[in-house]
């Protein structure tokens, strides 16, 4: 295990995979799978079964530093395509040099609403931009490591799409 990751150098955030919008602080989807609780004969006691692909609402959120054009652009009433683009400090133990991994993170996800801030002398606003992801991919030096896009019933993790057959019962290939 010779590559050790560190930490995010610096990342952007993209409008239509072209616009660059500016960096902001963001707070990335969870993945929570929707669970039941099972319980009865030749079970001691009860357990969480996940249901394989069926998660629970995704969400983001992106911060600016001061009010931003982009905030309000983004507070639009429509599904929103962004990709969020970052670059990670690795250190390799065997070399002892320092290495960097590009990591992507391309979300649809509409307006759930803008928090405009504060307004403080010589301080950060915090705007932020909170929205419903219905379609996450996760690009790890170029190796696609997660989708899920709820609409099209799609849930990859690291290539194997786990909705495929369920797709397929339900006639929807």
């Amino acid at each position: 295990m010779p590559k050790r990751s560190e930490r995010v150098i610096d990342y952007s955030v993209f409008l239509n995979g072209n616009k660059y919008l500016g960096t902001a602080t963001a707070t990335l989807p969870e993945i929570t799978y929707l669970v039941e609780t099972i319980k009865g004969g030749g079970i001691a006691g009860e357990i969480e079964a996940p249901s394989p692909g069926q998660t629970g609402a995704m969400s983001l959120a992106l911060t600016w530093r001061t009010i931003e054009e982009a905030a309000a652009e983004l507070l639009a009433p429509v599904s929103h395509a962004l990709d969020l683009r970052a670059s990670i400090q690795t250190f390799d133990t065997s070399t002892g040099e320092y290495k960097e991994s590009a990591l992507k993170v391309t979300v649809r996800a509409r307006p759930l609403g803008l928090t405009l801030g504060n307004l403080e002398p010589a301080a950060t606003m915090e705007t932020t931009n909170n929205f419903s992801v219905s379609y996450l991919k996760v690009v790890l030096d170029q190796v696609s490591v997660l989708e899920i896009d709820k609409y099209n019933y799609i849930h990859k993790v690291h290539g194997t799409d786990y909705l495929k057959e369920t797709r397929a019962h339900l006639a929807m290939n």
